[in-house]
């Protein structure tokens, strides 16, 4: 496998080195900060209460993701990154300030602003420097950075609530988020502007976008991976918790999740240099379902939990540990195929689409979430949402034969109009 990571004559740049590391750090305060917020608000209703908090920062995400991708094509990619990142670093620090729910959910709107300055930006970075014959590899690192992030910042922040009190650990995240931004701001060169214009951003770079039929075919099915993913990481917590589960047990969890998922990264990214983008997103796709199944019809095969703690089940654990690391290969292979697809000076506003689609989908899942909450009560409301996740997953893979279908069945066409030709 080390051979497939590898490509012959091309390096890593310093810049992306430096952005992958600080995106590491990054992360790792974002899983840490999932857990602590889940403990802080716990309660008589405190599924109720993490849904209140959590849907203003995806809505802020969504709504502000496309303009500062836009903008990091007239300014530059590391003065936006560095502005989101120190904006987080205050805005987490201000969550020990009080616990009250209204309050914590307009700080996590404006956390969720920072989060969107982070992300389209940083992946604009990978497009601008990676070349083209390695760019798959590339995504691959910075989603493999991202979620080993996740991994061991859930980790931290299990053993956070076990043994540290919450406002405590909103400091100790809120100074591993200013060390990212101080490595990016002193690391990495400001890169000239991609497009000498007065406007910062506008609708039309999206129209371009969206042109590309490669584009407005995968979107959908990125949209119903975010949602699925904000389904997990926003209620997942607070359910175990609930059920009387540890910190330490929730992060160790979460962890091998993270593990399953991200493991793989660069090389399903390398591998989709190699043998194309679609093939690689589906079996990504194909990985997720098969997860869909075993959770929903097999419930029981991989774990169960009781008065003594959880129990894990080896012949349970290894198809659902080898779907995991099927399950990481559709992202790189993505971020790879909208790079391939736009135009340079609109790499920006391209990724942009790829922070948005993790707000809508966050958003979707918590603000449904929520309701079912409210509609079905707490103690029914677990079920209700996989049985959510179930269907979303169902229509994902339904999306992607489409998408495969049409991808092979245009470039057959292509083939025989150069034939005749």
């Amino acid at each position: 496998m080390s051979e497939v990571l590898k490509s012959k004559g091309v390096r890593t740049p310093w810049h992306l080195r430096v952005l992958y590391i600080s995106t590491f750090v990054l992360r790792t305060a974002f899983g840490a900060l999932l857990l602590l917020i889940s403990a802080y608000v716990a309660g008589d209703h405190g599924l109720l209460n993490v849904a209140i908090v959590a849907v203003p920062y995806p809505l802020a995400e969504m709504a502000t993701a496309n303009y500062f991708g836009m903008v990091s094509d007239r300014i530059g990619r590391k003065s936006i990154i560095v502005f989101g990142t120190a904006l987080a670093a205050i805005v987490v620090a201000m969550y020990a300030i009080s616990d009250n729910i209204w309050y914590l959910a307009t700080m996590h709107g404006i956390h969720g602003i920072g989060a969107a300055a982070t992300v389209a930006p940083a992946i604009a970075m990978i497009a601008d420097h990676a070349d083209s014959r390695d760019r798959g590899r590339q995504m691959g690192w910075f989603d493999y950075s991202t979620f080993i992030g996740y991994i061991i910042g859930a980790v931290v922040g299990g053993f956070m609530i076990d043994f540290v009190d919450p406002r405590a650990g909103f400091l100790i995240v809120a100074g591993m988020l200013a060390i990212s931004a101080i490595m990016l701001y002193t690391l990495v060169k400001k890169e000239p502007s991609k497009i000498k214009t007065g406007h910062y951003a506008s609708l039309a770079d999206l129209k371009r976008v969206f042109k590309v039929r490669e584009i407005r075919l995968m979107f959908p099915i990125w949209l119903i991976i975010a949602t699925l993913l904000g389904l997990a990481i926003t209620y997942l917590p607070i359910i175990l918790l609930n059920e009387g589960t540890s910190g330490a047990t929730i992060g160790i969890m979460f962890a091998a999740a993270g593990i399953a998922l991200g493991l793989l990264q660069p090389f399903w990214g390398k591998l989709s240099d190699i043998v194309g983008r679609i093939p690689v997103m589906a079996y990504g796709v194909f990985s997720i379902a098969g997860i869909a199944v075993m959770l929903v019809f097999f419930p029981n095969a991989a774990f169960s939990q009781d008065d003594a703690g959880v129990h894990f089940k080896l012949m349970g654990m290894i198809p659902l540990g080898i779907l995991g690391l099927g399950a990481g290969a559709f992202v790189p292979a993505a971020l790879a195929l909208m790079a391939d697809s736009s135009d340079a000076e609109c790499y920006g506003a391209t990724m942009g689409l790829y922070s948005f689609a993790l707000g809508f989908g966050a958003f979707v899942a918590e603000s449904l979430g929520l309701a079912i909450i409210v509609i079905t009560g707490s103690d029914s409301a677990p079920g209700w949402i996989l049985y959510f996740a179930a269907v979303l997953v169902a229509l994902a893979v339904v999306m992607m034969i489409v998408f495969f279908l049409s991808a092979m069945l245009s470039r057959r066409l292509n083939k025989g109009r150069a034939d005749r030709s």
